[in-house]
């Protein structure tokens, strides 16, 4: 297995190194509501939670509790009905599309289920992604890039296309991208969903990794096994916060 060292200092526009325990993230009553035409859905019901430099939360609750719609609110994909996000010191609450979309770059580093990686570019590319739109340098990119490849033992892979990897690698590209601009919180959307026990039990490594070294990460799943895993489990039901422990 391959260990993971994100200590270093990958990248300029990375956000300032945290100690454990600070607040990154905070929602103060939280709403959400969806319209279509006469009808409103409220999705979220006054949501307050925070959340710390270092945790380790996974996020879990049945079909239709507001999972999705929270993950989007706190990666600054959607926009709350009423409430505010604090992400780091800035208020996310009443930003523009174009504030939200640099925010999220500088800040957040996603992982999905399905990778969501750019099928016409090979690995060391897909890494460097939101590098390229952060400003960072082609030399620098690379630099980074190739040093979080290593970090994840795809060093060997660096010039494959994710068609040519497997559910496991291709998950690994996507955790070091998320890890490219050092972001405040990684957030993960049933990261093993697609994997295999072997592959998704090595991708359980590198988050306990990750967390060891100081990572704050977010999980949604279903997983009870990424929830064991966790140090903190937030319950959703209906919209609401059911247990936080």
């Amino acid at each position: 297995m391959t260990t993971l060292d994100t200590s270093s200092n990958i990248g300029a526009l990375a956000p300032p190194s945290l100690a454990a325990g600070s607040m990154v993230a905070s929602l103060k009553e939280i709403t959400k509501t969806y319209y279509m035409g006469t009808l409103s859905v409220e999705v979220l019901h006054g949501i307050s939670l925070d959340f710390y430099s270092g945790d380790y939360i996974s996020i879990m609750g049945p079909s239709g509790c507001g999972k999705s719609t929270l993950m989007n609110i706190l990666g600054c994909l959607d926009q709350p009905t009423s409430g505010k996000y604090l992400l780091g010191s800035e208020d996310t609450s009443e930003m523009e599309d174009d504030e939200l979309s640099t925010i999220r770059g500088a800040r957040l580093g996603f992982i999905f289920q399905s990778y969501n990686l750019i099928q016409q570019l090979d690995v060391l590319e897909n890494i460097e992604m939101p590098l390229f739109y952060q400003g960072y340098s082609e030399v620098e990119s690379h630099e980074i890039a190739m040093g979080l490849a290593t970090r994840v033992g795809l060093e060997d892979r660096v010039n494959h296309k994710p068609f040519e990897l497997s559910g496991g690698q291709q998950q690994r590209v996507a955790i070091a991208r998320a890890l490219a601009v050092d972001p405040l919180i990684i957030l993960a959307d049933e990261p093993t969903g697609n994997l295999d026990s072997k592959s998704g039990a090595e991708i359980l490594n590198l988050f306990d990794e990750l967390h060891a070294q100081g990572k704050t990460l977010l999980l949604v799943t279903h997983s009870d096994e990424l929830a064991e895993r966790s140090k903190r489990e937030i319950k959703l039901m209906d919209g609401r916060v059911e247990s936080d422990e």
